[in-house]
């Protein structure tokens, strides 16, 4: 069976079961491998860019003899599916920017996709704004904390909600939860913020009342 770290379980965890997925980025395959061994997953298309990332998952698929299962393909974004193979989209460990461009490049692709199951590294909020904008609402969110670093996981389902701002910022189900996890982001966040906001210079108005703004939103 395969172990994977925190981060990436915390994604597994957020995938229905019998679900059929793409795996954008999927590096070294092992969150698809296990997914079809916890998560009676039988269709998954494997996809990454990179031609050694995805030789890596080859070898780590065909070790387990899931040939038959995971489909590996070479290729950018959502660039390698149609619309009709896929119900679930994941994307783990991609800058927001990407993922978003990813989507909004691609919405004809979206007709028979239930799910959107993001974990970024950064801009979450703009992440919740773009994805909840193209009609889908944030159904879970986790934060799980892997080597010293805290991880948001978001699992967006196709419908219409309305957010607000702090919702949009915070996220609507870790602000209801406000575990202690989330209790140490927001202070970690807001530390690194009122850095941030130091060291802008004063004639850049537009960028200090953003980051101003922001703080605003933790009082």
């Amino acid at each position: 069976m395969i172990n994977l770290s925190k981060r990436l379980k915390t994604v597994a965890d957020l995938v229905p079961a019998s679900a059929k997925i793409v795996d954008i980025g999927c590096d070294h395959g092992l969150l698809d491998i296990y997914l079809v061994q916890n998560k009676n997953t039988n269709s998954i298309i494997a996809s990454d860019n990179k031609e050694n990332a995805l030789n890596n998952a080859k070898k780590n698929i065909k070790k387990y003899k899931l040939e038959s299962i995971i489909e590996t393909r070479l290729g950018n974004g959502l660039d390698i599916v149609e619309a009709n193979e896929i119900d679930t989209i994941i994307m783990s460990g991609l800058g927001t920017h990407t993922i978003v461009g990813i989507i909004i490049n691609n919405l004809n692709k979206l007709k028979n996709v239930e799910h959107i199951i993001i974990q970024s590294n950064n801009y979450i909020d703009f992440l919740r704004k773009k994805i909840t904008n193209i009609g889908y609402h944030i159904e879970n969110e986790k934060l799980v904390k892997d080597g010293g670093i805290i991880y948001t996981v978001i699992r967006f389902k196709k419908g219409k909600k309305h957010y607000s701002k702090k919702e949009l910022y915070f996220g609507p189900i870790l602000l209801k939860e406000n575990s202690k996890l989330f209790q140490e982001k927001k202070k970690q966040d807001l530390i690194n913020l009122k850095k941030i906001y130091k060291l802008i210079p004063k004639n850049h108005f537009h960028h200090r009342l953003k980051i101003y703004f922001q703080i605003k939103l933790f009082k």
